[in-house]
């Protein structure tokens, strides 16, 4: 009896060792995350979301899309300032709620009329003069913006910005529970949009973020 006591303790401080290094292994598994392991688990992600996709009856955010056909319609890209602005009255116009933009207005339009100017040769001085008296497209632009609620995009970069030196507006940002800061990505400078850009708009927004081991986007 005390022999099949004594192999039966055996066995289970065998098993239970065995037990606490799989598991000690599995942790550190799960902790270096090597990609054949992150790959499951995106395709796992995705398996689950064919399977029991989110309700989408309510779609209160309609994407405005610069594709193929509006290049073809308007001309290629960047568009003039003016277009933008027009495009930013229509949406005024339908009463939205909200408008941002994922697409930053760093420099200055070139087709404004006192930019497009330094390009055109044998320009008179009074045609110069009426030139210079039209309103500047970027401008135009920051009018449109300032008439509704608009978000401007702003992206995180290793590039020095231009306009860094300047007093631009900052956006505030408000955290619940713990601090996020060691999961967030960093950049030393921030690459903003033209400052009367930024001074119009009613709020700003970060579109820097990584994609996912497949470089797809699921958060």
């Amino acid at each position: 009896m005390k022999a099949v006591l004594l192999q039966t303790a055996r066995i289970f401080v065998s098993r239970r060792l065995f037990g606490l290094v799989l598991l000690a292994a599995l942790i550190a598994v799960r902790l270096s995350d090597p990609p054949p392991l992150e790959e499951l688990r995106l395709r796992s992600f995705d398996l689950f979301q064919t399977i029991k996709p989110r309700s989408d009856n309510v779609r209160p955010v309609v994407i405005v899309d610069i594709d193929e056909a509006s290049l073809d319609a308007y001309g290629q890209w960047p568009w003039p300032r003016t277009l933008i602005a027009d495009l930013l009255t229509r949406l005024h116009e339908a009463q939205s709620a909200a408008i941002a933009f994922d697409v930053i207005f760093a420099e200055p339009d070139r087709t404004s009329p006192n930019e497009a100017m330094k390009h055109f040769h044998g320009v008179d001085d009074a045609t110069r003069a009426r030139l210079l008296q039209l309103p500047n497209n970027d401008d135009v632009f920051a009018s449109a913006i300032g008439r509704g609620k608009v978000v401007l995009g702003q992206a995180g970069t290793r590039a020095i910005n231009a306009h860094a030196s300047e007093q631009l507006p900052e956006t505030g940002i408000a955290t619940l529970g713990p601090d996020p800061s060691p999961y967030l990505i960093a950049f030393p400078r921030l690459l903003r949009n033209l400052p009367q850009l930024e001074r119009a708009a009613a709020g700003r927004g970060l579109f820097t973020i990584a994609t996912e081991l497949d470089a797809q986007f699921r958060r």
